[in-house]
């Protein structure tokens, strides 16, 4: 389904703002935002995964995604916990923490649940876009859905039910290769708590994560406001949306989604660097990002109803970019005129972390920083590091300035973003989440 842009809810289509804020964004927007940012961490997969299949073979893709996952997913699973409130270790509080997972983007996997007792559950997909974009572009190659549905999910979702309870367990009850897929959906899934040993192998990628101040890091205190939930303290919902959260909360969880993306980046590319060399990992991460920005600007258009390719849409832009986790990186924009803005960072967390991932290439690679995403909002503006951002009032570490220039040559767009779009990722259709059952 494609985006009506006409039927947009709200609304960042105003004049730009420099001390824009999510919770400016009314709350149906903001919910949609969110489904973008969830939206994010998939694209993000999409545009490091094949780079590295082509360069380093199916092997190295399986570790990496592995890797990923498991070094990522038990730090957020745990810290969405804590945000919302939700206690227990049963397979109640398993679903919950699965409807709040990045790798579970809402509308794109259309999740399903069946809570039989604290100790036995199911879910199941109607709808998986990541399996059904590796089922397209291989043919329905069984190899491939081996790799994604076998290979990849079997020890990511043992970590991920794992990280709420040691003697949790998942196992398919079916799932791809399929010849035809079933009319129920491509998979069912049993969760259940049991006695047997743990037989995930624990990622090594997991503890060094760990160590970031990413993994620990904690957002500003808030008032969760009267107009929805405060926390998901209460029981299990099925048809659970980001509507439901009060729009203070929600804001944070957005917040938090775009950190999640950050820690899933950041375990992926410690990988990377592990096995293929930090010079190759941070080619990759600037082509990844290269990829990635056509069509995730293209996707934040349309949800926060940015207009135009002039200076107050790329600063917009910039201000809710999923890949810059609000807080954690303490960002600034300025408009000096209409050609004329500045993006700067100033002193935060993520400066004192090791740089990795698309937040580390703005401190590893400064001469690149911003150009991607920027680019992709006007292929006529150009960004380059100044040490001149009075705006930023003695605040800013590093600094860009960003000049729309009819004579600039627009760069060469990547090789992967066509990729990246496929066939359903450039105009899914995420403004509203809908269950049917």
């Amino acid at each position: 389904m494609s985006i009506d842009a006409g039927t947009q809810p709200g609304d960042y289509s105003g004049d730009y703002r420099p001390d824009f804020t999510l919770t400016d964004l009314d709350h149906a927007t903001l919910a949609w935002y969110g489904r973008e940012v969830m939206l994010a961490n998939h694209i993000h997969d999409r545009a490091i995964m094949p780079q590295l299949a082509l360069n380093h073979g199916m092997a190295a893709q399986t570790r990496a995604a592995c890797d990923e996952w498991m070094g990522a997913s038990p730090i957020y699973n745990y810290r969405n916990r804590a945000l919302l409130n939700i206690g227990g270790d049963d397979i109640e509080t398993i679903f919950k923490a699965f409807q709040l997972d990045i790798g579970a983007p809402h509308t794109f996997l259309q999740f399903h649940w069946d809570l039989q007792s604290p100790s036995e559950g199911q879910f199941w997909l109607t709808h998986c876009g990541a399996y059904n974009h590796v089922r397209r572009i291989t043919n329905a190659d069984p190899t491939s859905e081996t790799q994604i549905c076998h290979h990849m999910e079997d020890p990511t979702f043992d970590a991920t039910v794992m990280a709420v309870n040691q003697r949790a367990r998942c196992r398919p009850v079916f799932r791809p290769p399929h010849g035809t897929v079933p009319a129920e959906g491509p998979c069912r899934w049993r969760v259940f708590l049991g006695d047997e040993l743990i037989l995930t192998e624990s990622s090594e990628v997991l503890p060094l994560v760990k160590q970031s101040r990413a993994a620990n890091f904690a957002f500003a205190a808030i008032e969760p406001g009267n107009d929805g939930l405060a926390d998901y303290a209460g029981p299990f919902n099925r048809a659970f949306t980001l509507e439901m959260l009060s729009h203070p909360v929600l804001a944070r969880q957005c917040k938090e989604f775009s950190l999640d993306v950050h820690l899933l980046q950041r375990a992926c590319y410690t990988s990377v660097m592990r096995d293929h060399g930090a010079e190759s990992a941070w080619e990759m991460t600037a082509e990844q990002w290269r990829a990635m920005a056509p069509v995730y600007v293209h996707r934040l258009r349309n949800a926060l109803g940015i207009r135009g390719d002039g200076m107050d849409a790329i600063l917009k832009l910039l201000q809710t970019d999923p890949y810059l986790p609000p807080e954690y990186l303490k960002t600034g924009t300025a408009k000096i005129s209409d050609s004329h803005g500045r993006f700067w960072i100033e002193d935060c967390e993520a400066l004192q972390d090791e740089p990795l991932g698309v937040v580390g290439l703005l401190f590893k690679k400064p001469d690149i920083g911003i150009s991607a995403p920027v680019a992709a909002a006007n292929p006529q503006a150009r960004c380059q590091l100044t040490n001149d951002c009075p705006e930023a009032k003695g605040k800013a570490v590093i600094a860009w300035d960003i000049v729309i220039d009819d004579s600039h040559t627009a760069p060469a767009p990547s090789d992967y973003t066509a990729l990246v779009a496929g066939e359903d990722m450039w105009d899914h259709d995420a403004s509203r989440h809908q269950y049917a059952y």
